[in-house]
């Protein structure tokens, strides 16, 4: 019950941020628990206590992780000269001046300080750090992540994937961070990807799929509660008819 919990609160929480730019949906898995040994307890002939060990079983199923599903979603042109998708796999790095983090969302702009930054003030990172533009009256990204502005190149963007995105940490709605499990961002060669100026990555959610899901989830809710009053009416059954 706790599991399909779970899972129609990641269904949930995926069918919310549809329309999130750069949103990556999550999943929740599911494990068996460590089998357990079965022990049969009795007297032996002497009158003393004997335990037999009859087989094992698995005490229940339990919620083991929830992975991202770094997939792509679907990209729209905006027309925009500072917005920018990735075709391909990777993702940004952003900084907040301490720590770095990774998205998806290409939604840019230029903070007081003449840097480019995500919609929640956080630096978009370059091959060389922060990219600064100064007051530049025309900034435009190119294909190959170089960002000019007033047409002098000042920076170029950094892509970067993880051995195992599905693992990266969410932090927030589309921002990650990378973690032992993920493994450490590795830089994307230009040649093996490439960036679509003036366009967003929406989501990758898929409704259907989800409000499906948290359907599933609901009803094997509901089954197995009723298994579980159905299986504590016999034990109820049990004790008034033997005594135990």
């Amino acid at each position: 019950m706790r599991v399909q919990e779970s899972v129609a609160d990641v269904a949930a929480n995926n069918l919310a941020n549809a329309e999130t730019s750069g949103f990556s949906k999550s999943l929740a898995l599911a494990e068996a628990a460590p089998q357990a040994e079965i022990v049969r307890t009795g007297k032996d002939p002497s009158g003393g206590l004997r335990k037999e060990a009859i087989g094992d079983a698995a005490l229940s199923v339990v919620l083991s992780a929830t992975a991202v599903d770094a997939s792509p979603g679907t990209v729209r042109n905006t027309g925009n000269p500072l917005d920018c998708s990735i075709v391909g796999e990777g993702f940004f790095q952003i900084s907040d001046g301490k720590d770095l983090f990774y998205t998806r969302e290409g939604r840019f702009s230029v903070d007081r300080e003449g840097r480019l930054t995500t919609p929640s003030g956080m630096m978009l990172m370059g091959l060389e750090g922060p990219i600064g533009v100064g007051g530049a009256a025309e900034v435009n990204i190119g294909e190959d992540g170089s960002v000019r502005a007033d047409g002098r190149i000042v920076g170029r963007i950094g892509v970067f994937r993880f051995p195992a995105p599905g693992l990266l940490q969410r932090e927030g709605s589309n921002r990650f961070r990378s973690t032992a499990a993920s493994g450490p961002p590795v830089p994307v060669a230009l040649s093996e990807t490439r960036l679509l100026p003036e366009s967003l990555e929406g989501s990758n959610v898929n409704v259907v799929e989800e409000m499906a899901r948290m359907i599933t989830a609901n009803r094997a809710y509901e089954a197995s509660a009723k298994a579980f009053d159905a299986d504590s009416e016999a034990g109820r059954g049990m004790i008034q008819a033997f005594g135990l």
